[in-house]
């Protein structure tokens, strides 16, 4: 009798666990919802000159040497590369602009 006892009290833990993970789904479901409602836009008129989406390209940076350059924690490749706001301080942007091996233009 004791191990009829042992096999009911296992049994009705696996059925507890079952029940919480849908619960869980269900909270994950609202957030994507939201964040397409808030990510619509309304459609330009026509000549209307539309903005591309992203973050906001601030430099340009080409390395001079072919194999390209590091520089403030980045490879540098030979070809020119957009780099977006944020991605570098104040500090780096005014080290790579005086870096010699490096061409960076403001966009």
């Amino acid at each position: 009798m004791a191990d009829e006892t042992n096999q009911t009290t296992t049994a009705a833990k696996p059925k507890a666990t079952a029940k919480a993970a849908p619960a869980t789904k269900q909270k994950a479901d609202p957030k994507p919802t939201e964040t397409k409602a808030a990510t619509s836009q309304p459609a330009k008129a026509d000549g209307e000159k539309t903005e591309a989406k992203g973050p906001k390209m601030v430099i340009r940076i080409t390395a001079k040497p072919r194999e390209g350059f590091r520089r403030c924690g980045f490879h540098h490749p030979s070809k020119a590369v957009d780099h977006p706001e944020g991605r570098f301080s104040a500090d780096q942007i005014k080290v790579l602009k005086a870096e010699p091996n490096l061409v960076v233009h403001d966009l």
